[in-house]
């Protein structure tokens, strides 16, 4: 009976720990923002808001459907930490800023992601989302 119950704990552990690694090898590529700070985003737009990973680099860039963001970031391969920094922007003044402001209201919050069946969640400090994304394939 020890030698299961034993079993099923490192089970997982391995579990959560592989996962954490699942995150991280998956974070490169381009992600549409679907919703950000509870602000559904229209994909029927001109400009569809994105966020790209290059993880080799370790940068970040995107669009928030008018303006360009760029930035730097680190994931925490034993973790589900994830750090933005030195965070950029083009300024051109556009017709609706809403969706823009909520971006980079959330971009200021995230401090952790989670990755699900191709959907990519950030997170802030109480863990709650505050931005999905989907791959754009």
């Amino acid at each position: 009976m020890k030698n299961i119950i034993l079993s099923i704990v490192l089970s997982v552990m391995c579990m959560s720990c592989s996962s954490n690694k699942y995150v991280a090898a998956n974070i490169s590529g381009d992600w549409k923002i679907d919703n950000v700070l509870g602000i559904e985003v229209n994909t029927t737009e001109e400009e569809v808001p994105f966020i790209s990973f290059q993880k080799e680099e370790a940068r970040f860039s995107g669009n928030t459907g008018c303006n360009n963001f760029f930035g730097d970031f680190e994931v925490n391969e034993n973790t589900d930490a994830i750090t933005l920094s030195n965070v950029g922007s083009t300024k051109k003044l556009c017709f609706d800023m809403t969706v823009e402001d909520a971006i980079f209201s959330a971009l200021g919050q995230v401090s952790s992601v989670s990755y699900d069946n191709s959907k990519m969640e950030f997170k802030d400090n109480n863990g709650q989302v505050i931005m999905e994304l989907s791959p754009i394939k």
